[in-house]
């Protein structure tokens, strides 16, 4: 279990932000630093994927595979959209990687004062993350000729990245979780969001 990384006599005030979306590619860290962070700001920690698998009772490659994406996509945005309108309750929402390229998505969040937070990841340190897990339908990649496996995952990991950055650098806050601890990532992101306080109160 990690230790809350906040002392008391450095709180800070979430007032301004009831919703922190983490985003990020998968593998980035999201839901475990989204879980410390939680537990620090004494919010609730939601994890989009996971609340999409408990809806359909099944994993995300089965809902890809049998539903087909356009469904997980539309699911992706129901559970934005509903967790958005609970009202006096403070969360931390790792979103799937994929979910903040959907403008509607995008708008829901940035039109309700909700902070985002963007973990970015070096693709050697995502293909280390991520070269066992079967899970991430996404990532399935053809070999092309005289291609290893693993050049094949890099190349895939790299063009989907490419193809989201530019939706990813709209966050609020942008933090390396590469060759960082989840401790380190928290308590970097705390300080941004104690500078952004600061700002506001100006």
């Amino acid at each position: 279990m990690f230790p809350l990384i906040l002392s008391t006599n450095e709180w800070i005030s979430m007032d301004k932000w009831h919703n922190i979306f983490l985003i990020g590619f998968s593998g980035s860290g999201k839901s475990t630093v989204g879980s410390l962070l939680a537990r620090t700001v004494r919010a609730t920690f939601l994890d989009s994927d996971s609340l999409i698998e408990e809806c359909f009772g099944k994993s995300i490659s089965r809902i890809f595979s049998e539903e087909g994406e356009n469904t997980f996509r539309e699911a992706e945005s129901d559970v934005i959209s509903e967790v958005m309108t609970v009202a006096n309750t403070r969360r931390v929402i790792a979103l799937g990687g994929g979910a903040f390229q959907t403008r509607g998505n995008r708008q829901m969040i940035m039109d309700h004062d909700s902070l985002v937070i963007y973990l970015s990841c070096s693709v050697r340190e995502l293909y280390r993350r991520l070269t066992n897990n079967t899970d991430r339908p996404l990532l399935q990649a053809r070999l092309r000729p005289g291609e290893s496996k693993r050049q094949a995952l890099q190349r895939q990991i790299a063009t989907l990245l490419n193809r989201r950055r530019k939706q990813y650098s709209l966050a609020d806050i942008t933090v390396s979780t590469t060759n960082r601890s989840p401790v380190e990532v928290s308590r970097f992101i705390l300080n941004k969001i104690k500078e952004l306080d600061a700002k506001s109160s100006r």
